[in-house]
């Protein structure tokens, strides 16, 4: 594997309302290296989403390709694409996304699991990375016992479960105080000095981000500037 990450040759992307088609993305063109940790900007609908969904293999793009580590993930079958999304890539997202009726150990474990680690193996795999994030104390509480902030730090540690070349993040401090997300993002900067081949590509409406982020870029009229 090379330096670069991802790369993302005219995305074209568009979704029928209707009678009508609404074009999102008009051939959007991109790259990210390892180490890099790159801030997507844009307004309300202007289609970072479903780019950051197009280049986690969640959706296929109209048209283009979504290059990561050498493999053209936009060609991949719904199989293959979902094994290789469980080998390289780790998501993020804002509302959490955990299972209620789980434990946190379990809502870790199970991830890797999936993936196809062995459930013992994955447990111990759970276990240290939630014990990285503070909540080792908490192993056998669920989500709704936990703080938003304890709750986005146990959706951390499952997306690094299968320790992914490339975190995917949607607003992970959307759903945070100021000071709570301020620790996220902290944990974020740890995360990409621990790992320097990681990359880091996150969707954010905080432009205090940028600071900390290696540069940023911004969505408009369906490409991305910067």
């Amino acid at each position: 594997m090379n330096n670069q990450i991802l790369k993302l040759d005219s995305i074209h992307h568009s979704y029928r309302m209707g009678q009508n088609t609404l074009e999102i993305l008009k051939g959007v063109n991109f790259t990210l290296s390892a180490g890099e940790w790159c801030c997507i900007f844009g307004a309300s609908g202007s289609g970072k989403t479903t780019l950051l969904n197009l280049i986690g293999g969640l959706e296929k793009p109209a048209s283009g390709s979504v290059i990561i580590c050498g493999e053209d993930l936009a060609s991949m079958s719904r199989r293959k694409a979902a094994a290789f999304r469980a080998k390289y890539l780790g998501f993020v997202f804002q509302s959490y996304h955990l299972l209620p009726e789980l434990t946190i150990l379990e809502n870790v474990a199970i991830a890797g699991a999936i993936a196809g680690k062995n459930f013992h193996d994955a447990g111990k795999c759970a276990r240290r990375l939630l014990e990285e994030m503070g909540l080792g104390k908490r192993l056998a509480h669920r989500p709704s016992e936990l703080s938003g902030g304890e709750q986005q730090r146990v959706a951390i540690a499952r997306s690094l479960i299968n320790d992914p070349v490339l975190l995917l993040a949607d607003e992970p401090t959307g759903n945070l105080d100021p000071d709570t997300g301020n620790e996220i993002l902290q944990l974020f900067q740890q995360l990409r000095s621990e790992r320097p081949d990681r990359a880091i590509l996150m969707i954010t409406h905080n432009h205090d981000i940028a600071k900390l982020s290696s540069r940023s870029v911004d969505l408009k009229n369906g490409i991305l500037c910067g």
